[in-house]
């Protein structure tokens, strides 16, 4: 099957996993099936695939920095076949960890292949290594969580076995959602702490569909900032408004709520069932102007901006050491402004490059001489007055480089903050 080609609906995931040599636990179902499980579009391929040919007698490979690493028994396969990995862009969904794509989706294998994880503590920071589960994207969107997993805590490895290959990550029961994790001196942002839970989609469902649980206000202790300034607003709330201090230059803060009786309520015998959870949340602060944007997996900071309103038409271009970015939107109210043709209503164009080639929004297509329009938008958040104002908002989408009619595609993602030249 194809990945690229399915588009399902986004929510948000966030997750949690059980201490000890095995993860695998007697558990207990969820009473009733919830009606809104984890499901996302897939994400776009970046960076340079690990491949590598494996027979019958068993292999393994693994990625360059050893994040996640793929061990094939002998016997698996019958015939040389060729497996790799190649990273996936980040999922809101799955933020927790990295997200992977392992190949060939769709091979029957004969024994099952160890996938292993190796995490930092950077990577659970804010957290326990006890609340880590492995999961994987099934073909209708879904996402899994996988029980019979294994966790090392000397080495730092998290290990689960498969019989088919998809997108991987693992994932936190809790965390504490924020809309961007970079934003602006004294923008305010809304931050929400969310809870994953688990349900067997069939009574011969081997590993549990994540559905998301909303928390209510007796379950929040409370909030706090534990360091780099700011204030928060919403008292003992499962969401709470956060106002991020003064500052002109970069700098980190974390944010803190205390929960109780919230983790694994499908599992009574996890650490912390019944008891309080501290999460923590890094938030990065920019100065009061800045455009961050990721092209091709690459981050960038700009050195130089500026946007600027001509016929009622917003112009704005940011320029970095090795990119630069750039969009026209056909408006200036706030709300959303989707890739389209530059003169029709509520639409915009985008461009940006990557390693000095360019990519655009759309693009011609050489047999039928028809324009294609990717997937994409920018989004006003805020829109001042000339001379000074504050423009704030996102943008993503996927862009094109069309050459001798050969179509490769990047995927761009970022926020913007500026002040208004006109």
């Amino acid at each position: 099957m194809n990945f690229q080609k399915r588009f399902l609906k986004r929510f948000l995931l966030a997750g949690l996993m059980a201490s000890g040599i095995s993860c695998e636990k007697s558990d207990t179902d969820i009473p009733g099936k919830p009606s809104e499980p984890v499901i996302t579009p897939p994400g776009q391929l970046m960076g340079t695939p690990t491949k590598a040919t494996i027979g019958a007698e068993g292999g393994a490979l693994a990625m360059p920095d050893q994040y996640i690493s793929v061990r094939v028994p002998a016997g698996a396969v019958d015939a040389n076949t060729e497996f790799s990995i190649q990273e996936v862009t980040p999922n809101a969904a799955v933020s927790t960890g990295r997200l992977f794509r392992v190949l060939p989706e769709g091979i029957t294998l004969k024994k099952p292949v160890e996938i292993t994880f190796r995490y930092t503590e950077a990577d659970i920071a804010g957290s326990s290594e006890d609340y880590l589960y492995p999961c994987y994207q099934s073909s209708d969107g879904r996402w899994h969580k996988v029980m019979d997993c294994t966790l090392d805590k000397k080495n730092k490895t998290l290990k689960a076995t498969t019989t088919h290959f998809s997108d991987w990550s693992w994932y936190r029961e809790i965390e504490i959602h924020s809309p961007k994790n970079e934003i602006g001196s004294e923008e305010e942002v809304e931050l929400e702490v969310n809870a994953m839970d688990a349900y067997r989609q069939s009574a011969q469902g081997e590993d549990l569909v994540l559905t998301g649980r909303p928390l209510t206000t007796d379950k929040i202790v409370g909030w706090k900032v534990v360091s780099g300034g700011g204030t928060i607003s919403g008292g003992k709330s499962p969401k709470i408004k956060y106002t991020a201090p003064a500052t002109d230059s970069k700098m980190e803060v974390i944010i803190e709520v205390t929960v109780k009786n919230v983790i694994s309520q499908s599992h009574p015998d996890r650490p912390g069932n019944g008891g309080l959870s501290i999460v923590r949340k890094t938030l990065t602060i920019l100065p009061e102007e800045y455009v961050i944007w990721t092209i091709g997996g690459k981050k960038y900071s700009a050195k130089f901006f500026a946007l600027s309103v001509f016929d009622g038409r917003a112009i704005m271009t940011a320029t970095a050491v090795e990119s630069e970015i750039g969009f026209h939107t056909n408006g200036t109210k706030l709300g959303r402004y989707s890739f389209g043709k530059r003169d029709d209503p509520r639409t915009s164009t985008f461009s940006g490059s990557d390693n000095l080639v360019s990519y655009h929004s759309d693009y011609t297509e050489c047999d039928t001489y028809e324009k294609v329009i990717g997937e994409g938008a920018v989004v006003f958040e805020i829109f001042g007055e000339s001379g000074g104002g504050i423009v704030q908002g996102t943008f993503e989408g996927t862009l094109y480089n069309i050459k001798k009619c050969d179509v490769t595609a990047r995927h761009v993602i970022g926020s913007f903050r500026v002040r208004r030249t006109y």
